[in-house]
């Protein structure tokens, strides 16, 4: 075990995304396993906080922004407030380190990564970049070498929902009018996002074979992108970017759904944390970097026959994401429903 003594208060400087937040959750158990009278609390930055409410493995959210030339001395003046005896660094960035560093807890934990080690008190080498290593299993490796714990078995990702997460969901739709599922058009790059005409085509199959009510979700940015799905679909669909859930919101919705089809985006994180079966669409970026553990995904990759030796993400050319068919996420997509419907096994993960 890295710290020489039980911490009172330890803080976790989280990730920026929300995908690599949920893949956090299994080191949070982790340091909760280990420290189970300690205030843990979470940094990360300001809108994120929804997502781990509910959660017993912390204490409270921390909002801060370290971006911008003072960012990092104004999050780190807001972490020093709290006092913690020790902060762990998820983030492999030297901003986030230097925000520790101005954090002023005595033990600073992270990889050693980008040159930062002199900013931290207790570097760790990070896994081998020569093999894929998910980023899930880097932050219980983490985890592991602060408390000492190893063989952890239990890698699933989970999240919870609050009174106002489901407040929040029901303002934008109702949630016990009949099954719907919900689709995940959008993503961080254009290459991700499966065409929205084949979004539009797979909804109007799904709500006239199988009586589906359906929702569309997408951040505020992504509000043309929705309506074009929308609009060019014969069934009626609900429009959750305009509905605006926010983060809390979107959990409860995506809990209640009967299944997600999303591209490798944020909300298929959450998604599976919470439970949900989901048909998760790659296309340019390797399914390996994100692999979840006993959640109920089929996985769809653009090109399934890649040699291991290749990374999707150097191969746009044959890892197209349009190269997925509507039949193949059709057929996916009705195998996942039948499973739950039967109450059969349906931890399923396929490519």
């Amino acid at each position: 075990m890295i710290l020489p003594h039980d911490p009172a208060r330890l803080m976790v400087i989280m990730p920026s995304w929300v995908g690599d937040i949920v893949m956090a959750t299994p080191a949070l158990r982790l340091l909760h396993k280990k420290f189970p009278d300690c205030e843990i609390t979470t940094a990360l930055r300001p809108g994120l906080a929804p997502l781990l409410s509910g959660l017993n493995e912390i204490h409270a959210c921390l909002d801060i922004q370290p971006k911008g030339l003072l960012g990092p001395w104004r999050a780190g003046r807001s972490i020093a407030s709290l006092r913690p005896d020790a902060i762990i660094l998820l983030p492999n960035s030297m901003r986030s380190a230097l925000t520790a560093r101005l954090g002023g807890a005595s033990n600073r934990i992270g990889f050693s990564r980008q040159g930062r080690s002199r900013l931290l008190t207790h570097s760790v080498t990070p896994p081998s970049s020569s093999s894929i290593h998910t980023t899930l299993d880097d932050y219980i490796e983490l985890a592991s070498e602060i408390t000492g714990i190893t063989n952890v078995t239990d890698r699933q990702p989970r999240l919870e929902l609050t009174d106002a997460d489901r407040e929040a969901a029901e303002k934008a739709m109702p949630l016990d009018e009949g099954p719907f599922i919900v689709l995940v058009p959008g993503a961080n790059r254009l290459d991700k996002r499966w065409p929205a005409s084949h979004f539009t085509r797979i909804a109007e199959q799904l709500a006239h074979d199988h009586g589906l009510r359906i929702a569309v979700a997408g951040a505020p940015t992504e509000k043309p992108l929705v309506e074009s799905i929308i609009e060019n679909a014969s069934c009626s669909m609900i429009d959750l970017a305009a509905a605006n859930p926010g983060l809390g919101g979107l959990k409860a919705i995506l809990k209640a759904a009967s299944l997600v089809i999303t591209n490798d985006t944020g909300p298929r994180h959450i998604a599976a944390a919470l439970g949900t079966p989901i048909v998760s669409l790659f296309g340019p970026t390797d399914h390996r970097w994100t692999v979840l553990p006993d959640i109920i995904e089929s996985r769809l990759l653009a090109e399934p026959f890649l040699p291991e030796s290749m990374v999707a993400n150097k191969c746009g050319g044959v890892c197209r994401i349009d190269r997925i068919t509507i039949e193949d996420v059709y057929a996916a997509s009705v195998k996942l429903l039948d499973a739950a419907s039967e109450g059969t096994d349906s931890t399923l993960t396929s490519a």
